[in-house]
């Protein structure tokens, strides 16, 4: 993977999904499907999906989420609280 675009989680909604600070416009050109690696607290998830996603529950995710930022979410779940990701974990979108 050549490209690497580092950032951190600055809020955690009360759902358990991550809001990053990496801008969605810094992933733009990445790849929608495998290719992509999003690594987080010693977890990762592959792909970056639309903030829309339609994936079924209890699926991890990565999206351009509607706040601008990337976006990690297990999905009908509270990521956050089951995997115990705190804010300032150190995320890396790989492609």
């Amino acid at each position: 993977m050549a490209n690497v675009v580092s950032g951190q989680v600055t809020e955690i909604e009360k759902t358990g999904r991550l809001i990053t600070d990496i801008d969605v416009i810094e992933v733009e050109a990445a790849p929608r499907d495998e290719n992509i690696s999003i690594k987080f607290g010693g977890h990762e998830t592959v792909g970056l999906f639309d903030h829309n996603h339609g994936q079924p529950d209890s699926t991890m995710v990565a999206t351009l989420g509607d706040s601008g930022f990337v976006e990690i979410e297990i999905v009908g779940m509270d990521l956050a609280g089951m995997l115990g990701i705190p804010l300032g974990t150190k995320v890396q979108v790989e492609w």
